[in-house]
């Protein structure tokens, strides 16, 4: 009987302590699970409001920054423009200066915008450099250097010069649209070519062609006391340079070698100085005998040709 009794209750202490295990676990996962909440809620919680904070000392900072450079630059009249130091290399008055860079006394030096003034000075062909800057607290600088000119530009086919058609060049072939034209400019030679626009765009042949005559005019400046004039430069040949000085005269080039062909042409012109002759025309590119024709003044006025061919000595 002993024995029956404890089968029998033995079963039912087990199930019991099952049953206690088991609402045991489910109420911890429970309270962990809540647990898991209360921290994922805090940890938002302290996310948004330390984000918060940083946004309102972010905004707080602006402001602040914002209030004094106000108070302080912006709305400061000492800051307010009254003097503007133009050097302008001769290329425009004071007042068209401040025009383009958009200045105007008494505005904020700080409210200008010195990229944007410099843009509009950069957009002229005719400069070359250009910086403006501030010097507080109430002056701005503008200094500015222009492209000094050595020709024109021109198509071969143009009837006339025209400024409005037509271009300037600097020593480095740059070409320019003139800002202003000055006096002396008229007197600069002129370039001829079959189609100036292949030399803007970078054509090779075109721009060689160019590089020739430029050689040539460099060659001529570095002789201060030549006899020679030039008057206009054709090339559009390609094979030779056509000049034409201030008496009319053809003189043939070679594109290359413009400095000893100078030479030549020199003692040619010195001759005839000397000799009360003039040339009509040149053609400098064989190297020993160079073929001359003179002019020669009749009585009746009538201009008759002399051809002759000199001899180079070496």
């Amino acid at each position: 009987m002993t024995r029956s009794t404890n089968n029998r209750n033995t079963p039912k202490r087990r199930a019991g302590t099952a049953g206690t295990g088991r609402r045991d676990h489910l109420l911890d996962v429970r309270v962990r699970r809540s647990t898991a909440k209360r921290q994922r809620r805090r940890r938002v919680l302290g996310t948004v409001v330390g984000v918060t904070f940083w946004i309102a000392l972010a905004v707080g900072a602006v402001f602040g920054f914002n209030t004094v450079v106000n108070k302080f630059f912006l709305q400061n009249p000492e800051y307010n423009l009254r003097v503007v130091d133009a050097e302008l290399d001769d290329l425009m008055s004071r007042d068209e200066a401040m025009r383009m860079a958009g200045l105007s006394l008494g505005t904020n030096i700080f409210r200008v915008d010195l990229a944007a003034a410099e843009h509009a000075f950069q957009q002229i062909d005719q400069i070359e450099n250009v910086t403006i800057q501030r010097d507080w607290p109430d002056k701005i600088t503008i200094k500015l250097t222009k492209r000094i000119p050595i020709a024109w530009l021109a198509r071969a086919d143009a009837s006339n010069l025209a400024a409005d058609h037509t271009l300037l060049l600097d020593a480095n072939g740059h070409t320019m649209k003139p800002y202003r034209i000055e006096p002396d400019y008229w007197r600069l030679p002129v370039i001829y070519a079959s189609d100036p626009d292949l030399i803007q765009q970078g054509d090779i042949l075109a721009v060689a062609d160019l590089q020739a005559a430029l050689d040539l005019l460099a060659a001529r400046a570095k002789r201060p006391g030549s006899l020679l004039e030039i008057s206009s430069i054709d090339i559009t040949k390609g094979y030779a340079l056509d000049v034409i000085d201030a008496d009319k005269a053809h003189f043939i080039f070679a594109p290359q070698d413009a400095g000893a062909q100078l030479d030549r042409l020199e003692k040619l012109l010195v001759n005839c100085r000397d000799n009360n002759r003039q040339l009509e025309s040149v053609n400098l590119i064989p190297k020993k005998y160079t073929p001359v024709r003179f002019q020669l003044v009749a009585a009746a006025g009538v201009k008759p040709v002399d051809d002759r061919t000199t001899e180079d000595s070496h």
